[in-house]
């Protein structure tokens, strides 16, 4: 069985089940949000992870040692497979402490990692550390860091020093490039530059794209600058710390023509206000963010699993991101690429739309950006309209799926997928300026692909030769939800002409209603695609959140068909979906077990970074993460994005769980408390 994003198995079970009615008025105080600390070193893990949505890097367990770091927008040719993709970029915030002869850094042996803490309540990371440059001497580190969400530009680190002797300590902060493709192009930092005490400009491989990046060193007085190095000593004494804060800046040319020069600027502004506030502001940042805290009663472990997905995902996207968002986010670089797919659309966006409407709007920015190319690329199969890409470029939004995987020209469901994320949104935020430039262009553009991609026959209007999200299986025809997905894209780019005051083509909802569903003869259940196995199931509760036009008692026909048949999920993403599907049709118990299958077979202690499949040894996906929360504040909520009142449906909750409680989501631009009570549709009062 493969298990991967470009090929994997899924399904869905929709059930049948009763509701049981909360005590009136029930309410529970939530457990704090979690601080995932580390104490065990003896072996390797996926290491942290923190971000803002425009740097990523990953801190080890000694993290002033050289890691990983990743930059929106900074990317390279893949050497085999010649697709742009997200590049490595140099770890900022490395920085050797010098005792003599004795180097941290060189002599690795000598340090000893007590505590590693993740507060996800502030996004800033706690290591405690200890130091034995030569008997009888020890040094205490403790390292702080966090990406600024105010300045997303910036990252910041504070070092403190304390010894149990007196002795001289040297400090030398620096920006290593060893192992990083590409060339260094400057490392100078321009004449009159003040107050910046390293500049780098990156070229990366085959030189698409740059980096800059300086730093700023905010030393305690009792350090001396080390001559003409960069390299900071002090006297160190007992009962006296130590502290060196470094402000880092990076930058890629997508954002500037001069890296290098704008990083000097920005790590400039960030010296100006100071390590202080910048720590204040970004703990503000997060606290406002997490007013859309997803809190639940009667599960302590999907709470702390909620809990991390809040935090992954919404570390992975920000307003001021213009390169979309990938599926690990910028945690890597090696699997995915920093490419964007479907999974921002389906998956991620409605909860980032819910709690941040600004950083959900720079999503779908990034598809507009991407509108010209994907009108290019449907020209060249001979259709109107734009054919958005399975895996999108992060400088221009072009197709830049590998040529080995046949997503790259079977996987065309994303279509229909973009249209339906751009109704949410207009929907939730009723934003007349992005339905005039944004909305509308694309919703007419993928009505024009559909129009140009099926035909009508005898039995309605097809779409034949596609893969759906079964991607185990190519080239079916009338795959249901691809056809499902498209008959929505058109019903709401039907809605949307008529915002714009234009008359629709009368086809267009002709075509809606004529779409094959391919179903069982004998039951009438939908089946996964015309002429597929028995047991081959369409992903339909993959639709619930986006209210899919099917027939009346479609979902309840194709339970009842396949409600006893073994079921085996492989990936979380589609697994938490699913439990939304059996809440739908009332099943708590399926809900239950598939919720918590979603994220326990992926947890990655002792961060609760998840992974894609089991098997994998790296982790942050935030396509599950961005499921996980998606079922639970709109799949058992009873919740949907639409005209009028949002409160459809009753609450159907997973078993064991009482009540759903969000403090503030955004509705039309205003906030509301959400409460979800078993059984009772879910109310939104004023926050």
């Amino acid at each position: 069985m493969r298990i991967s994003r470009r090929s994997f198995v899924s399904g869905t079970a929709l059930a049948l089940a009763g509701h049981r009615l909360a005590p009136a008025g029930w309410s529970a105080p939530a457990a704090a949000i979690p601080v995932m600390a580390r104490t065990d070193f003896s072996h390797r893990i996926d290491p942290a992870y923190l971000s803002n949505g425009l740097i990523g890097i990953r801190p080890g367990p000694n993290p002033l040692a050289p890691g990983a770091a990743a930059v929106s927008g900074y990317v390279y040719t893949h050497p085999v497979h010649r697709v742009e993709c997200l590049a490595p970029a140099p770890y900022p915030l490395a920085t050797d402490v010098a005792i003599g002869d004795a180097s941290m850094l060189q002599q690795a042996e000598r340090v000893t990692t007590r505590r590693q803490a993740l507060d996800m309540a502030t996004g800033e990371l706690l290591t405690e550390m200890d130091f034995e440059p030569k008997p009888g001497l020890h040094i205490a580190i403790s390292v702080l860091q966090f990406a600024c969400r105010s300045t997303p530009a910036l990252l910041c680190q504070e070092i403190i020093l304390a010894t149990d002797s007196r002795t001289s300590v040297k400090l030398l902060p620096q920006i290593v490039t060893q192992g990083i493709p590409g060339r260094t192009v400057a490392a100078a930092t321009p004449q009159g530059t003040r107050e910046i005490d390293a500049v780098l400009r990156l070229e990366s491989d085959s030189n698409i794209s740059q980096l800059g990046i300086a730093l700023a060193v905010l030393a305690d007085p009792v350090f001396k600058r080390d001559g003409e190095t960069l390299a900071y000593v002090a006297e160190a004494a007992p009962g006296r710390n130590v502290k060196v804060r470094t402000i880092a800046a990076m930058v890629s040319s997508y954002y500037h023509p001069s890296p290098d020069l704008q990083a000097i600027r920005m790590a400039s502004w960030g010296r100006m206000l100071g390590f202080e506030r910048l720590r204040q502001q970004n703990r503000e940042e997060w606290s406002a963010l997490w007013k859309a805290r997803v809190r639940i009663d009667g599960d302590a472990d999907s709470q702390r699993a909620l809990d991390a997905a809040f935090f992954y995902l919404h570390s992975s996207v920000h307003p001021s991101n213009k390169n979309g968002m990938p599926p690990f986010g910028l945690s890597q670089t090696e699997h995915y690429y920093g490419h964007s797919f479907w999974d921002t659309e389906t998956w991620s966006l409605l909860p980032v739309l819910l709690a941040s409407p600004e950083a959900a709007k720079s999503l779908l920015e990034f598809r507009v950006r991407g509108l010209e190319a994907a009108r290019r690329a449907a020209s060249l199969y001979g259709y109107r309209g734009a054919q958005f890409p399975w895996e999108a470029a992060q400088t221009d939004g072009a197709e830049v799926t590998p040529v080995f995987a046949d997503t790259g020209w079977s996987e065309q469901h994303v279509v229909s997928d973009v249209a339906l994320a751009f109704w949410q949104y207009q929907m939730a935020t009723g934003d007349p300026e992005f339905l005039r430039d944004a909305t509308w262009p694309v919703l007419k553009a993928v009505a024009e692909w559909i129009e140009s991609r099926g035909e009508f026959t005898a039995r309605g209007y097809e779409i034949r030769n596609i893969m759906g999200p079964n991607e185990g299986v190519n080239n079916v025809d009338n795959n249901a939800y691809v056809n499902a997905a498209c008959a929505s894209a058109l019903e709401v780019a039907g809605r949307c002409a008529g915002l714009m005051g234009y008359t629709p083509p009368k086809v267009w909802k002709r075509m809606a209603s004529a779409l094959v569903l391919p179903r069982d003869p004998k039951t009438g259940a939908l089946v996964a695609y015309d002429g597929s196995p028995q047991d081959a199931f369409p992903d339909l509760s993959f639709l619930l959140p986006f209210e899919p036009a099917l027939p009346a008692g479609a979902l309840e026909r194709t339970y009842a068909a396949f409600k006893h048949r073994q079921r085996e999920y492989m990936i979380g993403f589609a697994t938490a979906a699913v439990a939304a599907g059996a809440a739908y049709m009332g099943d708590r118990k399926l809900a239950r077990d598939l919720f918590e299958q979603s994220w326990r077979l992926f947890w990655m202690p002792p961060y609760g970074m998840i992974k894609e499949a089991e098997p994998q040894t790296y982790g942050c996906f935030l396509t599950d993460f961005g499921s996980m929360l998606q079922s639970a504040m709109i799949g058992f909520t009873g919740l949907r994005i639409q005209d009028g009142d949002w409160a459809k449906y009753p609450a159907t909750l997973p078993e064991g769980w009482s009540s759903i409680e969000v403090d503030r989501i955004w509705v039309r631009g205003e906030p509301r408390r959400l409460v979800a009570v078993e059984g009772r549709k879910p109310q939104l009062t004023a926050a």
